[in-house]
């Protein structure tokens, strides 16, 4: 009858265990539910088949990116405005870090995105938004408010074993319509207003150009007619000091021929005729 009853117990335990399967792409962690030995396996599981007895689940992370759909996520900024936007995540398990997940955690990764990651989200949402007002959130801090929520999700996630890629938009970003409007009427007299700047600007460095191009042609006209004025002055001072360059200039001009016609009084061309 021992025997018998061993055997049907062996039979037992042998139809309660069963083969599982880590697959490519994921980590694992055994846990056992009883026994001296219940809590979490102090190693990662590897990839492939593990058989399990009775008392023993596995437990798998993918370390795969995974493109979470968060919803929409309610905060409030520094004034206690409400604020609304549906948020979208990436995210991965670390390889490795099996064990630490299912310590910190007590779930599947499953559960803790449907759990844990919003609540996370929320409370950075909260803390950020709650040193700006809904126009540096809304407007062209927008950017940066969310990179500034990220890195707080971020690092919340790292020390736990789950690596945050991004945090991103799903859709706009709620405010109550009137207020919409009213800072959209801000943000485009604001950027007309640095449009009109820039076009100011523009004139005056045009004109500054034109004046420079003026005064640029005026020194130039100037310094012309300083050196006209100059080059005349040497050729009269040289005249002056050797009369005889006049009439050399002339004979090398000269082709030899005398004038056809002459009036009265008109001297003879040049030189005269040595006796």
């Amino acid at each position: 009858m021992k025997r018998i009853a061993a055997v049907a117990m062996l039979c037992l335990l042998a139809i309660t265990a069963g083969c599982s399967k880590v697959p490519a792409g994921y980590t694992g962690v055994i846990v056992n539910l009883m026994g001296s030995d219940k809590g979490v396996a102090p190693t990662e599981t590897s990839v492939g088949y593990k058989w399990l007895t009775w008392n023993e689940e596995l437990f798998l992370f993918p370390t795969f990116n995974q493109n979470i759909n968060i919803g929409a996520v309610t905060f409030q900024d520094k004034d206690g405005m409400k604020i609304s936007t549906p948020i979208g995540m990436t995210l991965r398990a670390k390889p490795g870090s099996a064990p630490l997940l299912f310590q910190t955690y007590r779930k599947s990764m499953d559960e803790i995105v449907q759990v844990n990651v919003p609540q996370v989200i929320r409370t950075a949402f909260n803390n950020t938004a709650s040193k700006l007002t809904a126009e540096e959130i809304y407007g062209p801090n927008k950017e940066r408010f969310l990179k500034d929520v990220e890195s707080r999700v971020r690092d919340h996630f790292d020390s736990r074993g789950i690596v945050v890629e991004s945090l991103y938009l799903n859709g706009e970003i709620g405010l109550p319509e009137k207020v919409v409007a009213a800072l959209n009427l801000k943000i485009e007299a604001t950027q007309k207003t640095a449009q009109r700047q820039n076009e100011v600007a523009q004139v005056i460095a045009e004109a500054d150009k034109a004046r420079e191009e003026a005064k640029g042609l005026k020194d130039a006209a100037v310094l012309r007619a300083q050196g006209e004025a100059e080059s005349l002055n040497i050729r009269g001072e040289a005249l002056r000091k050797n009369p005889g360059v006049v009439e050399l200039n002339a004979i090398e001009k000269w082709d030899g021929k005398l004038p056809v016609y002459m009036t009265s009084g008109t001297a003879t061309p040049f030189i005269g005729v040595g006796k």
